[in-house]
C-alpha cells in the first residue's frame, strides 16, 4: 500500500509539473537561449516556492488562503510578474535577434522561485491538499511520503525537459530562438492576464455576496 501511495504521489508530481502553464513556457525560453542548466534553474526554483505551499499544508496555516485579501494580493503580483517576464520575452524576440544576453544562474533560479510563490495553481493545489489530508484524518508521516513522492516526480520532469532541451538545442538556428522568444511571449501574456482577469471576477463576485447579504 505504502508502495502504491508513493508511486501514485510520483505519478502526480509528473502531471502537476507537465502541466502546460508559465513555469514551462519560461523554462522552455530561457533553456533555448541560454541551454539546458537554464531549463534546470527555472524548473528547480519553482519546486522551491511549491515547497513553501506544501510547507503551509503540512502545517496547516492554509486556511489562511481562503481570506479574499490574500487571493488578490497573489493574484495581481502573480498577474503583473507574468506580464513583466512576457515583456521581456517579446523584447529578446524583436530587439535581440541576432545576439542573446547570457541570464545569471541566480536570475534564472529566483525567476523560478518567484514563479512557483506567486502561481495561483499551486496555491490552490497545495491548500486543497492541506484540507483533504486534515480531513481524512491522514498522519503526518503520510503526508510526509506524499510529498516526497510528488517532488521526485516534479524532479523527473525537470531533468527530463532540460534534457529535450540539450538534445534540441543543437539543431536550433538563431531565427528559432527568436520564434521560441515570441511564442513563450505571448503565452506568458496569455497567462498574465488570465490571472488577472479571474482575481478581478474573484473580487467582482464577492462583491455581489456582500451586496446581497440581507441588512441586520
Amino acid at each position: 500500500m505504502q508502495l502504491t501511495f508513493i508511486i501514485t504521489a510520483i505519478g502526480l508530481g509528473i502531471a502537476y509539473a507537465a502541466a502546460p502553464g508559465a513555469v514551462n513556457t519560461e523554462a522552455i525560453r530561457r533553456g533555448a537561449a541560454h541551454g539546458a542548466h537554464a531549463t534546470l534553474l527555472v524548473e528547480a526554483g519553482s519546486l522551491i516556492g511549491d515547497s513553501l505551499w506544501a510547507l503551509l499544508a503540512l502545517t496547516g496555516v492554509t486556511l489562511f488562503a481562503q481570506y479574499l485579501a490574500v487571493q488578490l494580493v497573489l493574484g495581481i503580483a502573480g498577474g503583473c510578474f507574468l506580464l513583466r517576464m512576457a515583456w521581456l520575452a517579446l523584447y529578446d524576440a524583436f530587439f535581440h535577434r541576432s545576439t542573446v544576453a547570457p541570464a545569471s544562474t541566480h536570475s534564472n533560479f529566483m525567476t523560478g522561485v518567484v514563479f512557483g510563490v506567486v502561481n495561483p495553481f499551486g496555491l490552490a493545489f497545495w491548500s486543497g491538499l492541506g484540507s483533504s489530508v486534515v480531513a481524512s484524518g491522514a498522519t503526518g508521516t503520510q503526508f510526509m511520503l506524499f510529498f516526497a513522492g510528488f517532488f521526485i516526480g516534479a524532479v523527473i520532469w525537470s531533468l527530463g525537459i532540460s534534457a529535450g532541451i540539450h538534445w534540441g538545442r543543437r539543431w536550433m538556428r538563431p531565427v528559432v530562438f527568436s520564434w521560441i522568444s515570441a511564442l513563450c511571449g505571448l503565452a506568458l501574456g496569455y497567462f498574465g492576464i488570465r490571472v488577472l482577469w479571474t482575481t478581478a471576477l474573484e473580487w467582482l463576485q464577492h462583491q455581489d455576496l456582500r451586496l446581497l447579504k440581507p441588512a441586520r
